[in-house]
């Protein structure tokens, strides 16, 4: 429920108290629940009978009413035999982990999900639970549970661990690294239920979201999305209020950015839904960091991950990584990479350690809507922390004709093409073998394309503008 601004002219809406109008409301019908008070925006959330909701409207201060949806995964279960070690691998994270000996001490991160279920027997967690590395913990969803590490498996209440064990998880056992962020401190909030999808999830998300920055939790992971899943299809999100500015999840994403925060945001899992396709909620506000997933070896854009509108004047998806099963398992290694970067210089901006993420991205020149600025590269952000990083040079060439020819170099085994309508948005991913006595590739212009983006890894970077 929104008020209008004349109620209210406080920076900090939580102040104002009521309107008269709803105290006398409220006094006179006991069956309305209170459930919370944005401080950020002049709403409040609140349960009541269907029979009182025209009444509601109808009060003065009153602009708008609007049920809110709910919220769920971005996958079902990750596969931690090889994901999380070959994702590190992939962004080099060595060359922080290792050289420069970084893992997130002194940050706070605040994680977003739908619970933490036996993260304490976890091997890849145990010692940093043991560590008092988990500072705070709340349970939106029960509001008497204080047990962080309490849950059902069949309500999906072990996702929060799994995108934990991303962020912060390493298995001494069998050595092997999950998350870059092994030695920060968490913040935990369920907020989620996952086979019951209540309409109050959104405003938990925002409860918990205000709450991390009232404590000073700066970093924030949230592998939860927000589009037409809804037990109750009206209440079902459309397509095209994925534009950075219409729901109220994305403007509170915004809103936090705005105050500092770094809200790392899962792209979402539609990329093979034809009546979606693009970003779930809130991964379409401008200033978090909205993560999509690659595959290990081709570099390409995983079927299911979810693209970038093509109507917003940004680039969405950010950055990519690999992940098998879902873009929650892509977000909170990217969030792990963060942590590291704001230990290493605690001063930076949340733009700022953005800015350095995107520029260390396989495709930065020439980021498209696929696979954003690309894959963060580990070396190149320890170059750029340490003030020698030296932009990449990419080829640029007009091209007449519907086909581009050009030489080899260097031996390169692959060739991922990216078809694209304009300077962004992406037609068509391709993937081309190259045998190892071929000394010049050739290119076919794809119908409809103006652009086709040639890349190798960090090999080779070529950007075709095709002239009729």
């Amino acid at each position: 429920m929104q008020f209008s601004d004349e109620w209210c002219q406080s920076l900090d809406y939580s102040n104002c108290g009521w309107p008269e109008e709803w105290k006398y409301f409220l006094k006179n019908n006991k069956d309305i629940q209170i459930n919370y008070q944005s401080k950020w925006f002049n709403i409040v959330s609140i349960t009541l009978p269907n029979e009182l909701l025209a009444t509601a409207e109808s009060l003065p201060f009153t602009t708008s009413i609007r049920a809110v949806g709910a919220l769920y995964p971005q996958t079902n279960k990750a596969d931690f035999s090889k994901e999380y070690a070959f994702a590190l691998e992939q962004m080099k994270a060595s060359y922080l982990t290792d050289s420069m000996k970084l893992s997130g001490k002194g940050v706070k991160i605040g994680v977003i999900d739908g619970g933490f279920m036996k993260a304490d027997q976890d091997p890849a967690l145990q010692n940093m639970i043991k560590n008092g590395q988990v500072i705070y913990f709340k349970d939106y969803l029960l509001d008497k549970n204080e047990d962080a590490f309490y849950g059902r498996r069949i309500a999906h209440d072990d996702h929060g661990t799994d995108v934990l064990k991303m962020i912060a998880g390493f298995d001494a056992g069998i050595n092997i690294q999950y998350g870059m962020a092994t030695d920060a401190n968490y913040y935990l909030a369920r907020t989620d239920h996952g086979i019951r999808e209540n309409r109050l999830e959104e405003d938990y998300w925002l409860m918990a979201v205000e709450s991390f920055y009232e404590m000073g939790v700066k970093l924030v992971n949230s592998s939860l999305g927000y589009t037409d899943g809804f037990d109750k299809k009206k209440e079902n999100h459309h397509v095209k209020e994925v534009d950075g500015k219409s729901s109220i999840i994305t403007r509170a994403a915004q809103k936090a950015a705005e105050k500092g925060m770094l809200l790392v945001i899962s792209a979402g899992n539609d990329g093979a839904n034809k009546k979606w396709e693009t970003l779930s909620l809130p991964a379409d506000a401008k200033d978090v960091l909205t993560v999509g997933s690659v595959l290990f070896d081709e570099w390409t854009k995983v079927y299911y991950s979810s693209t970038g509108p093509e109507k917003i004047d940004y680039v969405k998806p950010d950055v990519v990584c690999f992940a098998s099963n879902g873009t929650s398992f892509s977000a909170p290694v990217i969030t792990g990479l963060a942590a590291c970067i704001w230990q290493y210089d605690s001063t930076l901006t949340n733009y700022e350690v953005m800015d350095i993420i995107k520029k260390s991205g396989h495709i930065a020149d020439v980021p498209n809507n696929f696979l954003g600025y690309g894959i963060p590269d580990g070396e190149r952000i320890r170059s750029i922390l340490m003030g020698n990083f030296t932009t990449s040079i990419i080829k640029k060439k007009l091209q007449k004709g519907d086909n581009f020819q050009f030489a080899l170099d260097d031996e390169i085994p692959e060739l991922i093409l990216f078809h694209k309508k304009d300077e962004r948005n992406v037609l068509l991913q391709e993937s081309l073998e190259v045998s190892t006595d071929t000394k010049s590739i050739s290119i076919e212009r794809k119908e409809k394309a103006a652009y086709t983006t040639i890349v190798s890894r960090n090999k080779l970077l070529i950007e075709v503008e095709w002239i009729d």
